[in-house]
């Protein structure tokens, strides 16, 4: 009986320092590619710049909870017939946003193998908004809110590196716009409603 209790002691001294090593709240710097795609006919893709911090804290079992603030270019290039001053059809055209991006990721981690699928809500907070047109001429785009809601998803695998307190995050998601940012009538936005879409592509390293 002493042995059995002094077994159960120790094998629960070992899941009790698993657990707590497994449990740590992590904190990590990112930064990666994006694509993003404006809703409607108006516009084409434009490649953009997405990176920030994060911290992920344990919940309970495998589910996290990842609050993120990210720096991320959006918006998209105006197609040929699309952006029109006066009588001046211009072609080469470009709607430039820059948001500060806080979403709040739901994730679920399949151990095994260190892979999360994560799910949340993102609020953007937009910096900047410009037209640019030809080779540099810039425009302020009034027509841009100055908040955007989105959803986000995705999957991340971390990487634990040997021998370090450092572990490699690679992260691919999607946001998905769920607000019009486009307010009032505009001459060179002629649908009602445009709603921000990305698909990005981050590496990471969290602590």
């Amino acid at each position: 009986m002493k042995n059995t209790l002094i077994s159960f002691i120790f094998m629960f001294a070992i899941l009790d320092a698993h657990a707590q090593r497994q449990e740590k709240i992590g904190f990590g710097i990112q930064a990666g590619w994006s694509m993003s795609r404006i809703s409607g006919d108006t516009f084409d893709g434009k490649a953009g710049f997405i990176g920030g911090v994060h911290a992920n804290f344990p919940v309970f079992g495998s589910f996290y909870v990842q609050p993120e603030v990210n720096f991320q270019q959006l918006g998209g290039k105006y197609k040929s017939d699309a952006y029109v001053i006066g009588d001046i059809l211009y072609r080469d055209a470009e709607l430039n946003m820059n948001y500060l991006g806080v979403p709040i990721l739901m994730k679920y981690r399949f151990n095994p193998i260190d892979l999360d699928i994560f799910v949340g809500p993102q609020v953007g907070f937009k910096l900047r908004a410009k037209n640019k047109v030809g080779e540099g001429e810039t425009y302020e785009a009034y027509h841009v809110k100055d908040t955007d809601i989105a959803g986000v998803y995705g999957l991340e695998y971390c990487l634990r590196l040997p021998d370090s307190r450092v572990d490699l995050i690679l992260n691919a998601r999607y946001t998905t716009g769920f607000t019009n940012f486009n307010k009032g009538e505009n001459p060179n936005m002629p649908n009602d409603s445009y709603r921000n879409n990305a698909l990005a592509f981050i590496l990471g390293i969290r602590f």
